[in-house]
């Protein structure tokens, strides 16, 4: 018996040491298949795409622009309303108010021309506004991508509401306390009117514009439903954040939009590093059937932000200006807790004497998870830099900061 007991206690110790003494590797990471080639962006020729932004003018007014070329740090621009087109007007206005027509020759007419020609101006990308428009709720996907299905260990696609104003291409996220703040990347979409119906949906005009999502992981392991995510428990809250919808600056309304999702490249760079890389074609639903799935769950009250219940969409429709996203590729900084960080939480959780205060296990487990997480800093840091990039959609730029640093 005393052999059976030393050799218990000898297996608690080296439990013990094991859960306690090995910090958590900071290094710890998702793989990502990549070339290792950061995208260059670019602007799509006429015939393939009317590519519209709106640049923030001298007087305020927001003036819209066709985009025909671009440098890491300015677009070249015909400013449309020489053209017809109204100043603080939402893009897809603009594009009736100018006529495809008039859009499709003054491309053809400026590309190959310089700024010098006359036709052209040149913006630079922190005085561009957000392509999103100026909503304040959007459609978030989930899971939509195979391999961050299996490195979050989703078994399907979902959606949510994700609360928030766009900010713009050029911004900042606030790093609050307790937040374990990651990135996600994804195409986005909005449309000229309405969408009631599927028949809307193909009827309607499509501009894609490049987004982030960014995550409070810890919150969402707070309150995830880990055996049902379609629940919408702790998406909304985690994602909702001020600064958490960073908006690309180009509205890209293609002559093709299925090709277009599927040629369409986005990356994020941490850092200047490639952590997620992937083709609209990798995604697990189209827009055509994430449409669908939108319009088939317009009636449930299951989504809670702040603590109230919310539908997906307001008014059984997906509203004109409403973004609806891709959800996002492999390589976000989350991955499940590991054997050691649960063990940890365990045994907190019965040194403290919570065990004997009938306190939640599951909540005690996660805020010790949350806490290890903070010591190994491997979530984002202040002063780092993430970027958002796509083929074809220009690029978004976000610096970390203090919330009392934290810009638009």
């Amino acid at each position: 018996m005393k052999r059976i007991l030393s050799a218990a206690a000898a297996m608690c110790a080296a439990v013990l040491l094991w859960a306690f003494l090995l910090d958590d590797d900071p290094a710890r990471m998702n793989q990502i298949t990549t070339d290792g080639q950061i995208v260059q962006p670019g602007v799509l020729p006429a015939g393939k795409a009317i590519t519209m932004a709106q640049a923030q003018g001298r007087n305020g007014q927001a003036i819209p622009l066709l985009v025909v070329g671009m440098t890491p740090d300015n677009v070249t621009a015909v400013d449309l309303t020489r053209y017809g087109g109204a100043p603080d007007t939402d893009l897809f206005r603009v594009f009736d108010q100018v006529g495809e027509e008039t859009l499709k020759t003054l491309l053809q007419q400026a590309q190959g021309t310089d700024v010098a020609a006359g036709l052209l101006g040149e913006y630079s990308f922190d005085v561009l506004k957000p392509a999103a428009g100026g909503g304040d709720l959007h459609i978030g996907s989930g899971t939509n991508f195979p391999e961050h299905a299996e490195e979050t260990l989703s078994s399907s696609v979902f959606n949510f509401p994700k609360f928030g104003v766009a900010t713009p291409p050029v911004t900042s996220v606030a790093l609050r306390d307790g937040v374990l703040l990651d990135y996600e990347v994804e195409l986005c979409v909005r449309f000229d009117r309405d969408i009631r119906s599927f028949a809307d949906f193909e009827a309607a005009r499509k501009g894609f514009f490049l987004c982030g999502d960014f995550t409070d992981r810890g919150t969402l392991l707070r309150m995830i439903d880990t055996g049902n995510f379609d629940s919408g428990s702790g998406f909304s809250d985690s994602k909702s954040g001020e600064g958490f919808f960073p908006s690309g600056p180009f509205l890209v309304i293609p002559a093709e939009w299925q090709k277009f999702v599927t040629d369409e490249r986005i990356q994020t760079l941490r850092n200047g590093v490639i952590r997620q890389d992937a083709f609209g074609a990798e995604m697990i639903l189209g827009f055509d059937d994430l449409v669908q799935k939108v319009l088939g769950d317009t009636a449930s009250t299951r989504f809670v932000y702040k603590g109230s219940n919310h539908r997906l969409v307001r008014d059984e429709q997906i509203a004109e200006g409403q973004g609806l996203m891709s959800g996002t590729p492999e390589g976000v900084i989350f991955m499940p807790p590991t054997a050691r960080q649960i063990v940890r939480g365990v045994v907190r959780y019965v040194v403290s004497g919570a065990v004997f205060k009938a306190a939640n296990p599951y909540d005690a487990i996660i805020s010790s998870v949350v806490t290890d997480e903070q010591e190994a800093g491997r979530f984002l840091m202040l002063d780092e830099e993430v970027s958002y990039l796509s083929s074809s959609m220009g690029k978004i730029t976000i610096a970390v900061t203090s919330p009392a640093g934290q810009g638009t």
